[in-house]
């Protein structure tokens, strides 16, 4: 299944970097996007402009390509010498920015709501940027050159940037915890419900809601009831038995074809909000269709 998983990576890979790759996506006429930058809102200043959902379709133009390097890294590592835990890592890391787009671009909710769901993950990573450099200027940490103190400098700003933004746009203060700030009523989900929620639609009626998330994550935390799923029984030339270490196909296969739906998932909000036609994504999704079940391209 190497192979076929290989293939069905790069039709995805093909498939977003032509859909998505794009330093701006352009919505359609009449879409849902089309009315959002045509009539975004009004603040202090007059009218805000397009520059507010567009900078919300910026940030998961962002995320997507983030999204996309990890399905190339993914791509990359399922060969003859393939690591049997760095697949469900990258996979992780794909899955949960993807769980950031999916709630971002969510249809019908309309431009103020996109907007501060944007404003609140980018207040979210500016805290946490400040939070980092505070912790290097109050132990005096020490990185070397001026960009490195020009690199703490920004991220000490950034929060301030973000919260200018809110009072520009006549939005309400931010309020709730620091680090799960609420604008509007908008507030991101913690990752292990933001990836249930993605994955609702796909994974078995009877399943947790949260199993995915959980089970990835207790991977990259080396937990061993995470690691323990790569241990196989064996035994030895002698005749003790053993355990070795062993990357599962079904696991592998899981993995893969997870990490797809998830990007399955989140184009297709993508692709509903900007109003991109159906075509090329119902052929890229019967490629991959037919890669699994012949196991060509």
């Amino acid at each position: 299944m190497v192979l076929e998983n290989r293939a069905a990576l790069q039709a995805t890979i093909a498939f977003g970097l032509r859909e998505l790759g794009t330093p701006q996506w352009q919505e359609a006429a009449g879409s849902e996007a089309s009315v959002e930058v045509a009539d975004a809102g009004t603040g202090p200043a007059g009218p805000w402009g397009q520059n507010p959902p567009r900078t919300a379709y910026a940030a998961a133009n962002l995320m997507m390509t983030g999204v996309l390097d990890n399905l190339a890294c993914l791509h990359q590592i399922l060969d003859d010498a393939m690591p049997v835990i760095g697949p469900t890592i990258v996979a992780r890391s794909a899955i949960e920015i993807a769980s950031t787009v999916w709630w971002l671009m969510e249809p019908r909710i309309g431009v103020r709501r996109r907007v501060c769901r944007e404003l609140v993950i980018s207040l979210t990573s500016a805290r946490r940027a400040g939070q980092v450099a505070s912790g290097m200027q109050a132990s005096g940490y020490q990185t070397g050159g001026l960009q490195a103190g020009s690199a703490v400098g920004n991220a000490l700003q950034q929060e301030g940037r973000v919260l200018q933004r809110i009072a520009d746009l006549g939005i309400s203060s931010p309020t709730g915890r620091r680090y799960e700030p609420v604008i509007e009523g908008e507030q991101a989900s913690n990752a292990t419900d933001a990836t249930g929620a993605m994955l609702r639609a796909v994974v078995p009626a009877n399943a947790p809601p949260d199993f995915v998330y959980r089970t990835y994550s207790a991977i990259t935390h080396g937990e061993v009831y995470g690691l323990m799923n790569f241990m196989a029984s064996g035994v030895s030339s002698s005749g003790t038995p053993l355990l070795h270490w062993y990357l599962p196909p079904d696991v592998l296969d899981s993995t893969v074809q997870v990490t797809i739906t998830a990007f399955q998932q989140t184009y297709q909000r993508i692709r509903k909000v900007m109003g991109w036609g159906f075509l090329a994504g119902d052929l890229w999704e019967a490629k991959v269709r037919r890669i699994y079940r012949t196991g060509r391209p």
